[in-house]
């Protein structure tokens, strides 16, 4: 069996139910997008690179992450070598992989780009989260409905079990 080296990751200790990060280092070209999670009744925190993402990612769990994979990294250094040669191409894969190690479930996560392309569809399936091509409004918006749709919070991440208390041993 492989061992598996685990980056050290900080984990949120504030949970933001009602606000999505946006990180997009152009938001003024999703400003649509922005005013679609408002009329949601979300409010939005946008990052402009990794670093602020990530600096913001350790301060809070959010509802939802909406990711661009061409943004710069800032001053941020991923904790983790890279496990694949997309990663270096499109940054964003890195704070995805970051986020999705915290804990935040994939289906709260969407990645989009201008690019679609076998590599990153391939990696983004082994993230667990949703790719949309950028300009593509409608499936952004279904998307973003489905992370809306998602339990939020860490009771909706423990599985509920019932215990059966063991029966008594007869005639000791």
């Amino acid at each position: 069996m492989a061992n598996i080296n685990i980056p050290p990751v900080a984990i949120p200790s504030v949970l933001e139910k009602s606000t999505i990060l946006v990180i997009d280092d152009e938001p003024e070209y999703i400003e649509w997008l922005i005013d679609y999670l408002h009329t949601k009744n979300f409010k939005t925190i946008v990052a402009k690179n990794a670093a602020d993402a990530i600096e913001k990612a350790n301060k809070y769990q959010f509802r939802g992450y909406i990711i661009d994979l061409n943004i710069p990294m800032g001053n941020w250094q991923p904790p983790f070598k890279s496990p694949a040669p997309v990663y270096d191409k499109y940054l964003g894969l890195y704070v995805i992989k970051y986020i999705r190690t915290q804990g935040n479930k994939g289906k709260n996560v969407v990645a989009y780009s201008a690019h679609n392309n076998e590599q990153i569809t391939s990696e983004i399936k082994t993230l667990y989260c949703e790719y949309i091509a950028k300009g593509n409004a409608k499936a952004f918006k279904l998307g973003v409905d489905e992370i809306l749709k998602q339990p939020f919070g860490p009771t909706s991440q423990i599985k509920k079990t019932k215990i059966e208390p063991k029966p008594k041993k007869s005639g000791s």
